[in-house]
């Protein structure tokens, strides 16, 4: 998600400023955030060890593609 703000003419830096903090508010960006800093559930011990055993896979086959020339 992103959130653009565009300065209109006469229009103040501070007043800038104020109207793009208003549209982070209003898409309660910062609220998610938190939520997913403190509350994010960690993967399960079967997700977490196939995900493990995926990334040796592609770790043995990049290692072995560094040394086929």
């Amino acid at each position: 998600m992103t959130i653009k703000v565009t300065k209109r003419d006469g229009e103040s830096g501070e007043r800038l400023l104020k109207r793009f903090s208003g549209h982070v508010k209003g898409t309660r960006l910062i609220q998610k955030f938190r939520k997913m800093r403190y509350f994010d559930q960690k993967p399960s011990t079967r997700k977490a060890r196939a995900s493990a055993v995926s990334r040796e896979k592609y770790r043995a086959a990049n290692k072995k593609k560094m040394f086929v020339g």
